[in-house]
């Protein structure tokens, strides 16, 4: 079973390289999106506390993903690449009690992979990974604190924030070696739990919704 795997799998590679267009490059995008924020608290009793409603807010990014790409007479590619760059993660709440503003914004370093898969001009792209939080701004009400990385680490019980994301694009060759592309964007931000001593959970997460736009620059041989 192992041996018609492996011949499988070389079949397959040598397939993809004898019979595409492939390079190395380098694609460049820009997400804005807005941040719809959920969270759940639990009290020491592990009971429910439901006094932070989820709203919104804006973040963006500046990503780089440099990787390999494979073109099949343009009908049909594919990209394996890496997903590196700053992204803005914030997370806003209103505060039913008293109505004040609970807010936590990072700055991160985007740190992840990216597969994608083109239609013609259609790309649907599917990437996981974990933004790390390099500076942080937390707002309760009239209260605001800044945070650097290390005081992040201290008040948070994982300083790294998992994400899952999926992308729509409708792409446009420019030539050869360049394109540029526009679409949809979706992630999602895994729970991270802050330490709060009057809780014995408090987790906040997002899903953000919003547009990319981007850039390919590859080089490609046959």
């Amino acid at each position: 079973m192992k041996k018609l795997t492996a011949s499988l799998f070389f079949i397959v590679f040598f397939s993809i390289n004898a019979f595409s267009q492939h390079g190395g490059g380098v694609a460049l995008f820009v997400p804005l999106t807005g941040s719809f924020a959920f969270a759940d608290l639990r009290g020491l009793d592990n009971s429910k506390i439901d006094i932070l409603k989820g709203s919104s807010s804006f973040d963006f990014g500046v990503l780089l993903q440099p990787g390999y790409f494979y073109d099949f007479g343009g009908l049909l590619g594919f990209d394996v690449l890496a997903d590196i760059g700053y992204y803005r993660s914030s997370y806003k709440y209103i505060n039913s009690q008293d109505a004040g503003i609970v807010s936590y914004t990072f700055d991160t370093l985007n740190t992840g992979a990216m597969f994608r898969v083109t239609f013609l001009v259609l790309s649907l792209g599917i990437g996981a990974g974990a933004k790390i939080p390099l500076a942080a701004n937390l707002q309760d009400g009239d209260y605001n604190s800044k945070l650097n990385a290390d005081e992040i680490k201290k008040s948070f019980t994982s300083a790294v924030i998992p994400y899952l994301k999926f992308t729509i694009d409708f792409k446009y060759n420019l030539s050869s070696f360049a394109a540029i592309a526009a679409g949809l964007y979706f992630n999602y931000d895994f729970a991270m739990n802050y330490k709060n001593p009057n809780y014995s959970r408090y987790n906040i997460h997002s899903f953000d919704f919003g547009v990319q736009i981007g850039t390919y620059l590859v080089g490609t041989s046959y």
